[in-house]
């Protein structure tokens, strides 16, 4: 009997939640174990469990013989950067196995198995060597707990257009997402940027290694289980059920058209002048990417060798002042303030300088948000929303609090399945709705272009082509100075109490992960937030008992937004005077050393623009600084290389 290709696909989606049936169809001997039919195994296209060799002998730790620095070698940063990154940790990461926990805790409600589809992304190598069956992550072991380590990324192929050295599949890769990675099949070649015969290994080029579609293969997820099997195979992962879209975020951002420097590994994995290996017949490079792979979680690194012994805590040091500094390269503040009669107002604009969401990534627990606070003429508070208090780690609620997030939920029909709350949730693995998406989009943002990953913002407005908010907030009269501050934190206190409350008592969690990371979290700091930027401003002074609805305003100092930021080469920044002060525009960098001053004098009433030509300058972060008699305010400008 002829059965057409739509029915065969819908067969076998239906019976090959095993990886006994995808092996089989894989052509591949795979000898994992036929899955209950209450934990069905995910199938998606892409490489196999079983079908490709196994991690080398001595896994990542055999790299470091020659990527890392040895005594009386050249110094080479390649596998100690890696080693205090949350890749990685990322099978390590207790907040993981905790969230992991409470997943499998609700899948077995629906008959899935949740899992061990996080663990193919968490743990790949562990995944293509079945160990994922386990759902609880507690049969990773050896370099599993290496995360994304050096021969995963080193052996992977761009999905969307295999080569010769990827086992053929059934059903093509749909689109870069959701772990459907493609590994090559032996460990020799690797892969890298550039084709190498003088390393102990062969290395061949491979251009898919430079491009941001290899970080998508993970840093897209949508969940597999609240689409229709044949859906998950034949669609791309961004055409339904979102969870994280952050190389939606960035494809559809201007930093795709920028080059190599906007490219994810050209913020992540910065080129430096280095040597790839300690071997002498290696040469001196001036472009050795750089392997942190920094993120924004510098708590997580800090807790580490809490749960896991043998670690290298100076590296994970180092990794967590890597994440502080990311951030603090990732916003910028500006803050004017007026009055206008008996009236004071403060406009904050916080800018991305990311070119993804900001903050973007896991929803869960990670935070964004401003501090505004107002004094008076003897430093009295007369004004703060925002405020955070580190005793109890908890942000208080107020009417202009300016808090940025992605606040995922349940919908009536799903939680009644899983005897849940309809509303916001941190079930990240069940939440089947997106209430609110306020997180700033990156420069180059549409609406059209985002809503077409399902990556819009939700409850929010941006218009094409902004990429920063404007917070205003009425101040009381008396207020003199104002101070802005944005802060991130990784962990809030509500998502650690939620793992510990729904952890206890629950099977999955096996070494109690779910109490230990609260009680790491309690004497840990409390995932302390990070200071990514502050600026300040004074109040101009006037008759703070002035009714006049439309008095006469003089013109007031003012440094306005620099564009373009971030920036190639040069940028424009324009400012507002009266013309009654001496004024100074400079730019300095972050240690505090003045580069240019760009003008010094008595300027004309009205706006003037100056151009900062960077020159040879290197990339990173600067800072543009207006200043007169008693006012200064400050901004951040982006030089992209």
């Amino acid at each position: 009997m002829h059965t057409s290709p739509g029915a065969a696909r819908g067969a076998l989606i239906r019976n090959a939640g095993t990886y006994l049936v995808a092996a089989v169809l894989f052509a591949a001997g795979f000898s994992g174990r036929q899955a209950e039919p209450e934990s069905v195994l995910i199938f998606l296209p892409g490489s196999q469990p079983g079908t490709v060799d196994t991690v080398s002998a001595g896994g990542a730790a055999a790299c470091s013989a020659c990527h890392a620095t040895q005594p009386g070698s050249r110094e080479v940063h390649i596998f100690g950067d890696w080693s205090g990154s949350m890749m990685a940790q990322s099978a390590r990461d207790p907040v993981f196995y905790a969230a992991l926990a409470v997943a499998n805790k609700y899948s077995v409600v629906a008959g899935t198995n949740t899992g061990e589809y996080c663990i193919r992304c968490h743990s790949p190598t562990g995944w293509l060597a079945a160990r994922s069956e386990d759902i609880t992550a507690r049969a990773l072991r050896g370099t599993d707990l290496d995360g994304v380590q050096c021969e995963y990324c080193h052996r992977l192929a761009d999905p969307l257009n295999p080569d010769s050295t990827i086992l053929p599949g059934v059903f093509p890769v749909p689109g870069y997402g959701n772990g459907m990675h493609l590994v090559q099949t032996s460990s020799s070649p690797l892969r890298g940027p550039r084709d190498s015969v003088i390393q102990v290994h062969p290395a061949i080029a491979d251009p898919f290694q430079d491009k941001g579609e290899l970080c998508g293969v993970c840093h897209d997820v949508s969940n597999p289980y609240q689409t229709a099997g044949s859906e998950r195979i034949d669609l791309p992962p961004h055409m339904y059920s979102p969870l994280e879209r952050t190389y939606s975020e960035w494809l559809m951002s201007d930093y795709p058209s920028m080059g190599p420097a906007g490219s994810c590994q050209g913020c992540h994995m910065s080129p430096a002048p280095g040597y790839s290996t300690t071997l002498l017949s290696a040469p001196l490079r001036e472009d050795i990417h750089a392997h942190d792979l920094t993120g924004g979680n510098s708590f997580v690194p800090r807790i580490l060798s809490r749960f896991w012994s043998g670690l290298d805590t100076a590296a994970l040091h180092r990794g967590a002042v890597r994440a502080e500094e990311t951030l603090r390269r990732a916003a910028a503040l500006t803050l004017t303030a007026e009055r206008s009669g008996g009236a004071v107002s403060a406009t904050v604009r916080v800018t991305n300088l990311t070119g993804h969401k900001l903050p973007t990534g896991y929803p869960e627990g990670r935070l964004m948000w401003l501090t505004v606070c107002a004094t008076d003429s003897v430093g009295d508070t007369v004004f703060i929303s925002g405020a955070y208090d580190d005793l109890t780690a908890t942000l208080a609620p107020d009417s202009f609090l300016r808090r940025y997030e992605a606040v995922h939920g349940l919908t009536s029909s799903t939680a009644a399945v899983y005897g849940l709350e309809t509303g916001a949730s941190h079930h990240f693995s069940v939440n089947d709705t997106i209430l609110s998406d306020n997180r700033i989009p990156p420069k180059g943002f549409t609406n059209a272009g985002f809503q077409s990953r399902l990556a819009g913002p939700v409850g929010a407005s941006y218009a094409d082509g902004v990429f920063w908010d404007d917070a205003q907030y009425p101040l009381p009269s008396p207020a003199v100075f104002v101070r802005a501050s944005l802060w991130y934190q990784s962990v809030s206190r509500e998502y650690a109490e939620f793992l510990r409350d729904e952890n206890l008592g629950n099977v999955f969690d096996w070494n109690s992960w779910g109490e230990k990371l609260f009680n790491a979290w309690d004497s840990g700091g409390r995932s302390a937030p990070v200071l990514m930027d502050s600026v300040s401003a004074t109040v101009p002074p006037g008759d703070p008992t002035a009714v006049d609805p439309q008095p006469a305003l003089p013109v007031k100092l003012r440094l306005h937004p620099a564009w373009p930021n971030p920036f190639n080469s040069t940028v424009s920044i324009r400012f507002t005077s009266g013309g009654t002060d001496v004024v100074s525009l400079e730019i300095f960098d972050l240690a505090g050393r003045r580069v240019t001053r760009l003008f010094h004098g008595l300027p004309h009433p009205g706006d003037r623009t100056l151009r900062f030509d960077a020159g040879a300058l290197a990339g990173g972060i600067y800072i543009a600084r207006l200043s007169s008699a008693g006012f200064s305010q400050e901004q951040k400008i982006l030089l992209i290389r």
